[in-house]
């Protein structure tokens, strides 16, 4: 192209954003692989038309992607955060049950062709004991920018499960290990990115996703106060490594006003230029569906239409899959995944592909008319060998006196299911002060007044707990 044309190229382009039928090119986040369309690229942002309106569409009954084990009185998978990679494989991030006094803890699994086999599960994030996420490591959302996995998860100190915050941790790898938001940096004793002040009776925060735009992180977030159901919005600036010190409450995206609506996954549509969070409805419920939302600016947002065609009765806790910068790419596979089952506690996770595309108006057939599916579920076979997932311990906080003679640190290695058993051998600690605390095997000795976790490490799984020498 000569310089004449390249010149008038410039002119017409910068009248057509003046006129606004063009959106400027937004400055890249972190590195500039352009190749990379994962994460952190010069995405061609477009206007979107405010004229139109998302339509998700659920062509079959989908599979389960978890299912409980026979003979157990519970077992789940919820609130998964899934990621889609451009070889097709898929990350997956979901809540399930935790140790004793930790209700839930979020785990990992990776598919190499998109859905049909999944790696071995991994524990990749539980409660730090003695901090602010004491009870629980739930529902999670990811997102990546730059070289780190963020993972943002609902936890309380309320042994109710109310007054939540929420919380975030990073990773290299999306197996771990995972440091999180300490309130200055990463690492150490987690602090909450939003704060719940509201009704003590009530859920609080949490239930967080996470979008980039351009320079900027999107971070919406359920509040539940006393009759008020809200997804809100705060932004963030992603080009900084502590972002949630940057963090700035927006608004109120979404006022959830229909009957028992839960927690919104929200993602950006490339293609379509428009923001799109997913939702159940009727959660738990026979008459149960999804809803989707849209949105021009990522903070008002409008009801586009339902999914319940071929979704499964009581499904609940609902998430939709992206690229790892939360952008949904039409050129790739997209999936919806959630709970369900009609036992408290004993939930499937399912997984359908679905159909997007752009209509004219509204379409809210489906709530009304629309028939979803009674799934029965199929237990798994319990396993006839012990397979670990991870290791835990018992109790998570250690207080010892000066003069006693000390304890056992007992450790546990835990499966898939939940199950434990005691291990005693091959056990190393770490990260202790050594003129507070003695170990010797699994048995400390206190020495000195003082407080520090320690860290236990068995076959490769490592777990944290705390220790209080008065």
């Amino acid at each position: 192209m000569n310089s004449f044309f390249a010149s008038l190229l410039s002119v017409i382009t910068s009248v057509l954003i003046a006129l606004g039928v063009m959106q400027p090119p937004g400055p890249t986040v972190g590195f500039t692989d352009l190749a990379n369309r994962d994460y952190n690229y010069e995405a061609q942002y477009i206007q979107p038309d405010a004229s139109k309106y998302v339509k998700i569409t659920v062509p079959d009954t989908g599979f389960d992607v978890y299912a409980p084990t026979e003979g157990k009185s519970s077992g789940y998978r919820y609130g998964a955060s899934i990621i889609t990679n451009a070889d097709g494989s898929i990350d997956m991030w979901t809540a399930g049950p935790g140790d004793k006094d930790q209700w839930d803890w979020i785990f990992y699994t990776h598919s190499p062709d998109g859905g049909k086999n999944w790696t071995k599960e991994q524990v990749v994030l539980t409660p730090t004991p003695g901090s602010d996420d004491f009870y629980s490591c739930c529902d999670p959302g990811v997102i990546k920018i730059g070289e780190y996995y963020y993972i943002g998860y609902t936890s309380t100190v309320n042994s109710k499960g109310i007054e939540n915050n929420v919380f975030v941790a990073r990773s290299l790898n999306p197996a771990g290990p995972y440091e999180k938001w300490n309130g200055n940096g990463w690492g150490g004793k987690p602090e909450s990115i939003v704060t719940y002040n509201g009704d003590v009776t009530t859920f609080g925060a949490g239930e967080p996703s996470f979008i980039v735009v351009k320079d900027k992180l999107y971070i919406y977030y359920t509040w539940k106060d006393g009759a008020l159901n809200q997804t809100r919005l705060s932004v963030a600036d992603a080009t900084d490594e502590n972002w949630p010190a940057t963090m700035e409450y927006q608004g109120v995206a979404i006022n959830h006003v229909l009957p028992s609506e839960d927690s919104s996954d929200v993602k950006y549509i490339e293609d379509y230029g428009k923001f799109v969070a997913i939702n159940t409805v009727n959660r738990f419920s026979e008459d149960s569906s999804i809803g989707v939302y849209i949105s021009d600016d990522g903070l008002n947002f409008k009801i586009s239409c339902f999914m319940k065609v071929n979704t499964s009765h009581c499904c609940h806790n609902a998430g939709i899959s992206s690229r790892a910068n939360g952008h949904i790419l039409l050129e790739d596979d997209v999936f919806i995944v959630y709970a369900y089952g009609d036992i408290w506690a004993l939930w499937a996770t399912r997984m359908h592909k679905v159909d997007i595309s752009i209509i004219d108006s509204p379409d809210l057939y489906e709530y009304d008319n629309g028939t979803n599916v009674k799934t029965e579920t199929v237990f798994r076979e319990a396993k006839e060998y012990f397979d670990p997932i991870t290791i835990t311990v018992r109790p998570h906080e250690y207080e010892l006196k000066l003069g006693e003679i000390g304890e056992f640190a007992k450790l546990y290695k835990v499966n898939d299911a939940l199950e434990r058993e005691r291990i005693y051998l091959n056990i190393k600690f770490s990260d202790y002060d050594k003129d507070v605390i003695s170990v010797y095997g699994t048995y400390i000795i206190p020495k000195s007044a003082g407080q520090m976790y320690v860290t236990a490490e068995w076959n490769g799984f490592t777990t944290q707990f705390l220790v209080t020498v008065k």
